[in-house]
């Protein structure tokens, strides 16, 4: 289980604890090894030179001072946060680094019967290097030098064909890096996970009812509990609404592309009106608002009675993209019948799923 938390600012905030290699100083280091060699024979030439470093490693050099002389860069950097308070202990300080090796050679010459043959040599070598700025560390066990663009040119003369004068220029960059363990905030991206397959709205098949015109997790008004699903208009000339909101515990995300599905069919002359027909408009919204409820963008559709099957359901679907700022949204049905108005009509199966995030980021949840 990793090192987390969570704050609000004003957002609530995924916060992990993870070690990460910050890098103290930098340097270009070049180290120059000069020396003559004795061929086995005598040569005409030196066709050319390979080499390579063997054994070839990097330590820091550290000394202890008092941790006064930093107070001011610690308080700088926080490094309390790091574990390390300049009260308790004396300063590990990294002001060199020491780089030695085995310059490891093979060297290719022409014989007296222009025979190109070859022998090997191996130079040790050592060099320290002395930082322009001294680092403080936290940990010495922490710390570690990291060598990057390791390049070597040789040069030569043949002397007497048979002595060698060789200079090997190795050229590379230096790295004190110091693993340092911080708490790094990994939202807002931890919070843009698309799940995809998930529907996003509490009992959508309206299943759980407090009483016949009460369902638990949606908002009605002038609704019925009516055999599998929520019926809109228990008074056919009175309007109807059902209604649910999300927020973003459950993932609404910004720049996600949502889709809207249900069941809708309609239930002619449901109550009898003097001089009554079917005649109503239903209205899907899908609502996105910000942090401080203020609507910002959605969709919204709507069927009239002949658009709507009568005794049999249609599905219907549309979607709808939150915008950069949405934290919540509001899914709702309204139904707005005439006066003289005798159907009513029933909403069943009611999914909201996010379908894609543009930015290209969301993470995938398998349903079990």
């Amino acid at each position: 289980m990793p090192i987390q938390y969570f704050y609000s600012e004003p957002d609530n905030v995924l916060c992990v604890k993870i070690k990460v290699p910050v890098v103290l100083a930098e340097d270009e280091v070049q180290v120059i090894v000069d020396n003559i060699a004795a061929l086995p024979e005598l040569a005409q030439k030196i066709d050319h030179i390979d080499a390579r470093l063997n054994n070839f490693e990097a330590r820091p050099i550290f000394v202890h001072e008092d941790g006064n002389r930093w107070i001011s860069t610690i308080e700088q950097e926080g490094w309390e946060r790091f574990g390390w308070h300049f009260t308790e202990h004396r300063l590990p300080v990294v002001k060199k680094v020491l780089v030695s090796g085995t310059l490891h050679k093979q060297i290719y010459y022409v014989d007296k019967n222009d025979t190109v043959k070859h022998v090997g040599e191996d130079i040790p070598f050592a060099k320290d290097v002395t930082l322009d700025v001294a680092q403080p560390v936290v940990n010495e066990e922490d710390v570690v030098i990291q060598l990057h663009h390791k390049m070597i040119d040789m040069r030569w003369e043949l002397r007497r064909g048979s002595r060698l004068q060789q200079t090997g220029i190795m050229i590379f960059q230096v790295k004190v890096v110091e693993e340092r363990q911080i708490f790094v905030q990994v939202c807002p991206q931890l919070d843009r996970k698309c799940a995809r397959g998930v529907n996003l709205l509490k009992d959508g098949s309206f299943d759980v009812w407090g009483t016949n015109t009460t369902p638990v997790f949606w908002g009605a008004g002038n609704v019925l509990r009516y055999n599998s699903g929520a019926l809109l208009g228990n008074i056919p000339n009175v309007e109807a609404s059902l209604f649910q909101s999300i927020d973003r515990q459950g993932n609404i995300v910004p720049t996600a592309e949502y889709r809207l599905c249900f069941d809708v069919e309609e239930v002619p002359g449901f109550r009898e009106v003097l001089g009554g027909t079917a005649s109503f408009n239903l209205t899907a919204e899908l609502l996105f608002y910000d942090i401080y409820g203020n609507l910002v963008n959605g969709e919204t559709r709507s069927w009239n009675a002949g658009q709507i099957t009568d005794n049999a359901f249609t599905n219907f679907c549309f979607n709808a993209t939150a915008p950069e700022e949405a934290r919540e949204a509001l899914v709702r049905f309204i139904f707005e019948p005439n006066a003289l108005n005798t159907s009513a009509v029933v909403i069943d199966n009611v999914k909201l799923e996010c379908m894609r995030v543009q930015n290209q980021y969301y993470e995938q949840f398998t349903q079990g």
